[in-house]
């Protein structure tokens, strides 16, 4: 029998997954809601279907069988046969769904569904019990989670009163308000710092780091004074982008002068997201970028840790509750 969720306020969001038993994004076994639609356009990024604040169609040439099922359902002729593939006009397309519908190998997929709150808090507590075993709950992900910040928080109000532990990642691009009423619900926050220099960031991203970093001093400043949520900032290591000694320098002293103490977490490049952009008919812009080194995640490891002695400091998402937990409890040693 599904959990009983009480007190909904019936708000939509727009998300392209909710994915369960994940170990990366927050402590314990976890079920992260993907919210779609993103400001920024980072050249690495590794999930293009949370970029869009639209539903699309994505196709897995891969599994296309080539039937022509899909052609003939689409209403609007968007589809055609091309060599071994079938070729899309997404001019045309109206993301209606007609194609995924009749796709018998699954190569059509439908990249963003509208889901009240309620439901997605109801799909949450499915897997209460893995939760509440190993201290895992719910995350929220995305895309971005501050574009739709109502549904954010009824579902952290939702999952709070089941007492799901719950956790959020963001770019801190948005507007504090809407990430201030985020701080006030979940029990765990992650922040983005892409890039310590405004006019790179800007070349990286799309757009400035200067309301990013704002929000991340008010951030530590709302965590000092209420004690509430843990703050752990996330670092991605993009070799050859964000990596020279100047920027890990300049992040370092900029965490240094925050309020508290918040945690860091390197996040490490990887290109595991590539074939997405080829499912989307978009281009990945980062392709001659390496994946970082075991030397240079220690270079960094060294740098923050030389600045930020009494900071925690992990690598990749699965280490954090364990490499932090030893690094304070040597801090505090006698």
């Amino acid at each position: 029998m599904e959990p009983a969720v009480t007190q909904s306020r019936e708000t939509d969001a727009l998300v392209f997954d909710v994915s369960p038993y994940m170990i990366e994004d927050g402590p314990g076994i976890r079920t992260t809601v993907f919210f779609k639609g993103c400001p920024l356009r980072c050249s690495w990024c590794s999930n293009p279907f949370g970029l869009s604040p639209r539903a699309e169609i994505a196709y897995n040439q891969g599994r296309c069988i080539s039937c022509g099922a899909c052609i003939a359902a689409c209403p609007q002729g968007a589809l055609q046969l091309a060599g071994e593939s079938i070729a899309m006009d997404r001019g045309k397309c109206t993301v209606c769904g007609s194609c995924v519908d009749v796709c018998l190998s699954n190569a059509r997929i439908l990249t963003g569904r509208t889901c009240s709150a309620r439901d997605i808090a109801t799909r949450v507590m499915r897997d209460s019990q893995f939760y509440r075993r190993d201290g895992g709950g719910v995350t929220l992900s995305g895309g971005e989670v501050l574009l739709q910040p109502s549904a954010a928080t009824e579902i952290l109000d939702l999952c709070r009163s089941e007492f799901i532990h719950s956790a959020v990642e963001t770019s801190g691009y948005g507007p504090w308000p809407a990430l201030r009423s985020l701080l006030e619900r979940c029990d765990l926050i992650f922040v983005d710092i892409k890039h310590a220099s405004d006019q790179a960031h800007r070349r990286l991203t799309g757009v400035g780091n200067r309301l990013i970093m704002e929000n991340i001093t008010r951030t530590a400043q709302h965590v000092q004074e209420h004690g509430t949520p843990r703050f752990v900032l996330r670092l991605p290591v993009i070799p050859g982008l964000n990596t020279d000694p100047e920027n890990m320098q300049r992040t370092a002293d900029f965490i240094a002068g925050l309020p508290g103490r918040p945690e860091v977490n390197l996040l490490p490049y990887h290109q595991l997201g590539v074939t997405k952009y080829e499912m989307l008919d978009m281009v990945y812009g980062a392709s001659d970028v390496p994946v970082p080194s075991p030397t240079l995640l220690r270079k960094y490891e060294r740098i923050l840790r030389t600045s930020l002695p009494e900071c925690g400091c992990s690598s990749g998402g699965w280490q954090i509750d364990r490499t932090v937990s030893a690094v304070r409890a040597a801090a505090v040693k006698p």
